[in-house]
């Protein structure tokens, strides 16, 4: 399975493969295996994994180079991002199944990402990424006009 910021070593750090099965629709014991279930499954994960990205990217966006942040690989990405990810993907399979029956840990790990998410949106913690750069045409210039004129006086 190829994931867009994720791994599947990652995956496999929070979910247990029968698990993992389970939550997308897949039955391994199956011989000869339903393709068709296999590729509904990746297709699955890849939603889930695209509204994290979403959901993460959406409380970034504003203070850090999210474009950087999310296309790092291997060693050069953020774990505190990554942690961050997989909390919101592993909720969003498991309420995907019933959102009633949502394990508490995982609705905890949830619960705790969309709080840090709002505390770095409001500027209250401030991780280790690198933040978004000003244009270099306007870099440090100040803005002069564009007011509303005023009885033939700009403010």
């Amino acid at each position: 399975m190829t994931y867009a910021f994720l791994t599947a070593e990652d995956v496999l750090s929070r979910i247990r493969d029968q698990h993992r099965n389970d939550l997308r629709d897949v039955d391994p014991a199956l011989d000869p295996p339903d393709t068709n279930a296999e590729a509904a499954g990746e297709a699955i994960e890849l939603s889930c994994e695209s509204m994290a990205i979403a959901k993460v990217r959406s409380a970034l966006a504003q203070r850090y180079d999210t474009a950087a942040l999310f296309t790092a690989t291997g060693a050069d990405r953020s774990s505190l991002l990554v942690l961050h990810v997989l909390n919101v993907f592993v909720y969003l399979l498991y309420r995907r199944i019933n959102p009633r029956k949502v394990p508490e840990v995982v609705k905890e790990d949830h619960d705790e990402t969309l709080a840090w998410l709002d505390r770095v949106a409001a500027g209250k913690e401030a991780p280790d990424f690198p933040e978004i750069q000003p244009d270099e045409d306007n870099a440090g210039l100040p803005r002069f006009g564009g007011g509303q004129q005023l009885n033939g006086i700009y403010y």
